[in-house]
Protein backbone atom coordinates (compact mmCIF):
# COMPACT_ATOMS: atom_id res chain seq x y z
CA UNK A 1 0.00 0.00 0.00
CA UNK A 2 0.94 3.54 -0.96
CA UNK A 3 1.36 6.04 1.86
CA UNK A 4 0.30 9.64 0.68
CA UNK A 5 1.89 12.45 2.87
CA UNK A 6 -0.44 15.12 3.24
CA UNK A 7 1.42 18.77 3.51
CA UNK A 8 1.95 21.75 1.14
CA UNK A 9 3.98 22.29 -2.00
CA UNK A 10 5.71 24.61 -3.02
CA UNK A 11 3.62 26.37 -5.01
CA UNK A 12 0.81 26.08 -2.83
CA UNK A 13 2.96 27.83 0.30
CA UNK A 14 3.71 30.55 -2.13
CA UNK A 15 0.52 31.32 -3.26
CA UNK A 16 -0.55 31.34 0.26
CA UNK A 17 2.05 34.14 1.30
CA UNK A 18 0.59 36.17 -1.82
CA UNK A 19 -2.96 36.33 -0.54
CA UNK A 20 -1.52 37.28 3.19
CA UNK A 21 1.02 39.47 1.59
CA UNK A 22 -1.73 41.22 -0.29
CA UNK A 23 -3.82 40.91 2.45
CA UNK A 24 -1.62 43.26 4.68
CA UNK A 25 0.12 45.62 2.04
CA UNK A 26 -2.97 47.17 0.93
CA UNK A 27 -4.47 47.92 4.24
CA UNK A 28 -1.07 49.09 5.51
CA UNK A 29 -0.35 51.28 2.52
CA UNK A 30 -3.63 52.62 3.13
CA UNK A 31 -3.18 53.80 6.48
CA UNK A 32 0.65 55.14 5.33
CA UNK A 33 -1.58 57.16 2.68
CA UNK A 34 -3.86 58.52 5.13
CA UNK A 35 -1.80 59.68 7.70
CA UNK A 36 0.45 61.79 4.93
CA UNK A 37 -2.60 63.34 3.70
CA UNK A 38 -3.70 64.02 7.25
CA UNK A 39 -0.19 65.58 8.13
CA UNK A 40 -0.57 67.84 4.64
CA UNK A 41 -4.04 69.07 5.38
CA UNK A 42 -3.12 70.21 8.76
CA UNK A 43 -0.03 72.36 7.26
CA UNK A 44 -2.15 73.64 4.42
CA UNK A 45 -4.76 74.78 7.42
CA UNK A 46 -2.12 75.95 9.15
CA UNK A 47 -0.18 77.95 6.80
CA UNK A 48 -3.68 79.20 5.24
CA UNK A 49 -4.29 81.38 8.60
CA UNK A 50 -0.50 82.37 8.73
CA UNK A 51 -1.38 84.16 5.55
CA UNK A 52 -4.61 84.94 6.65
CA UNK A 53 -3.35 86.60 10.12
CA UNK A 54 -0.48 88.32 7.99
CA UNK A 55 -3.23 90.16 5.83
CA UNK A 56 -4.95 91.29 9.03
CA UNK A 57 -2.05 92.70 10.33
CA UNK A 58 -1.47 95.08 7.80
CA UNK A 59 -5.00 95.61 7.39
CA UNK A 60 -4.79 96.69 11.11
CA UNK A 61 -1.87 99.22 10.54
CA UNK A 62 -3.95 101.08 7.74
CA UNK A 63 -6.84 101.09 10.03
CA UNK A 64 -4.77 102.14 12.86
CA UNK A 65 -3.02 105.05 10.36
CA UNK A 66 -6.81 106.22 9.38
CA UNK A 67 -7.87 106.61 13.33
CA UNK A 68 -4.41 108.24 13.77
CA UNK A 69 -5.31 110.99 11.18
CA UNK A 70 -8.97 111.02 12.35
CA UNK A 71 -6.95 112.16 16.32
CA UNK A 72 -4.75 114.88 14.15
CA UNK A 73 -7.87 116.64 12.65
CA UNK A 74 -7.39 117.51 9.19
CA UNK A 75 -5.82 114.81 6.29
CA UNK A 76 -2.06 115.16 7.59
CA UNK A 77 -1.64 111.43 8.51
CA UNK A 78 -1.38 109.09 5.50
CA UNK A 79 -3.45 106.39 5.18
CA UNK A 80 -0.78 104.10 3.72
CA UNK A 81 2.13 105.18 6.31
CA UNK A 82 4.86 102.74 7.35
CA UNK A 83 4.57 102.79 10.89
CA UNK A 84 8.77 103.45 10.95
CA UNK A 85 8.48 105.76 8.36
CA UNK A 86 7.96 106.59 5.05
CA UNK A 87 4.95 105.04 2.62
CA UNK A 88 4.01 101.30 3.65
CA UNK A 89 5.18 99.37 0.56
CA UNK A 90 7.70 96.61 1.56
CA UNK A 91 9.05 93.77 -0.61
CA UNK A 92 10.06 90.54 1.31
CA UNK A 93 8.85 91.80 5.11
CA UNK A 94 7.97 90.01 7.75
CA UNK A 95 5.25 91.15 10.33
CA UNK A 96 4.75 89.65 13.80
CA UNK A 97 1.62 90.39 16.26
CA UNK A 98 4.35 90.28 19.45
CA UNK A 99 6.03 93.39 17.84
CA UNK A 100 4.69 96.63 18.25
CA UNK A 101 5.43 100.40 18.08
CA UNK A 102 3.65 103.61 19.02
CA UNK A 103 2.72 106.03 16.37
CA UNK A 104 1.64 109.44 18.06
CA UNK A 105 -1.32 111.36 17.08
CA UNK A 106 -1.41 114.62 18.37
CA UNK A 107 -3.46 113.94 21.63
CA UNK A 108 -3.71 110.37 21.62
CA UNK A 109 -1.05 107.50 20.65
CA UNK A 110 -1.77 104.45 19.17
CA UNK A 111 -0.22 101.30 19.60
CA UNK A 112 0.63 99.77 15.88
CA UNK A 113 2.14 96.19 14.49
CA UNK A 114 5.56 96.34 13.00
CA UNK A 115 6.25 95.69 9.58
CA UNK A 116 10.06 95.31 9.96
CA UNK A 117 10.33 91.81 11.08
CA UNK A 118 12.74 90.03 8.49
CA UNK A 119 10.94 86.90 6.91
CA UNK A 120 14.20 85.09 6.45
CA UNK A 121 13.26 82.71 9.24
CA UNK A 122 11.07 80.55 10.38
CA UNK A 123 8.21 81.31 12.36
CA UNK A 124 8.64 80.17 16.34
CA UNK A 125 5.37 78.78 17.89
CA UNK A 126 4.85 79.63 21.68
CA UNK A 127 2.51 78.02 24.05
CA UNK A 128 1.79 79.24 27.68
CA UNK A 129 -1.20 78.25 29.00
CA UNK A 130 -1.02 80.51 31.40
CA UNK A 131 -1.94 83.61 28.83
CA UNK A 132 -4.36 81.35 26.26
CA UNK A 133 -5.27 77.62 25.55
CA UNK A 134 -4.46 78.00 22.05
CA UNK A 135 -0.56 79.36 21.10
CA UNK A 136 1.20 82.11 19.06
CA UNK A 137 3.37 82.35 16.12
CA UNK A 138 5.98 85.29 16.05
CA UNK A 139 9.66 85.91 15.80
CA UNK A 140 10.63 86.57 19.46
CA UNK A 141 10.39 83.53 21.19
CA UNK A 142 9.10 79.86 21.20
CA UNK A 143 10.11 76.20 19.45
CA UNK A 144 11.14 76.58 15.74
CA UNK A 145 8.38 76.20 12.89
CA UNK A 146 8.61 74.49 9.12
CA UNK A 147 6.78 77.77 8.28
CA UNK A 148 8.11 80.90 7.20
CA UNK A 149 5.60 84.05 6.47
CA UNK A 150 6.86 86.82 4.40
CA UNK A 151 4.13 89.86 3.13
CA UNK A 152 4.96 91.83 -0.04
CA UNK A 153 3.09 95.28 -0.07
CA UNK A 154 3.34 97.25 -3.49
CA UNK A 155 1.21 100.05 -5.27
CA UNK A 156 -0.87 98.56 -7.78
CA UNK A 157 0.51 99.04 -10.99
CA UNK A 158 -2.85 99.55 -12.44
CA UNK A 159 -6.04 100.89 -11.80
CA UNK A 160 -8.64 98.08 -11.73
CA UNK A 161 -11.33 99.85 -10.43
CA UNK A 162 -11.37 102.74 -12.49
CA UNK A 163 -13.05 105.10 -10.13
CA UNK A 164 -10.45 105.02 -7.44
CA UNK A 165 -6.68 106.14 -8.26
CA UNK A 166 -3.85 103.82 -8.17
CA UNK A 167 -2.73 106.13 -4.89
CA UNK A 168 -5.49 105.31 -3.06
CA UNK A 169 -5.22 101.47 -3.61
CA UNK A 170 -2.20 99.14 -2.02
CA UNK A 171 -1.84 95.43 -2.93
CA UNK A 172 -0.84 92.94 -0.38
CA UNK A 173 0.50 89.47 -0.52
CA UNK A 174 1.14 87.63 2.19
CA UNK A 175 3.06 84.04 1.55
CA UNK A 176 4.06 81.23 3.87
CA UNK A 177 5.99 78.51 2.93
CA UNK A 178 7.19 75.31 4.19
CA UNK A 179 8.97 71.94 3.47
CA UNK A 180 7.38 69.20 3.38
CA UNK A 181 8.88 65.66 3.08
CA UNK A 182 11.68 67.73 0.98
CA UNK A 183 8.77 69.20 -0.89
CA UNK A 184 8.55 72.95 -0.75
CA UNK A 185 4.99 73.94 -0.47
CA UNK A 186 3.44 77.57 -0.48
CA UNK A 187 0.31 79.38 0.67
CA UNK A 188 -0.53 83.05 -0.92
CA UNK A 189 -2.91 84.87 -0.36
CA UNK A 190 -3.57 88.45 -1.95
CA UNK A 191 -5.88 91.48 -0.94
CA UNK A 192 -6.69 95.11 -2.35
CA UNK A 193 -6.66 97.34 0.49
CA UNK A 194 -8.00 100.72 -0.26
CA UNK A 195 -7.99 104.23 1.68
CA UNK A 196 -11.53 104.44 2.54
CA UNK A 197 -12.02 107.77 4.30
Amino acid sequence: MIRFQSGFTLLETVVALAVILAAVVGPVSLITRGLFTFSFSKNKVIASNLAQEGLEIVRLVRENNVACDTQNGPATWQWNRDPEGGILTRVRAGVDMESFTTISCGTAIISTPRLSVSCSGPLLYENDPLLDNYGMYGYRSGIQTAFSRCIDITSPPDAHDSDIPASAQMDVISTVTWNERGVERRVVLRERLYDWR
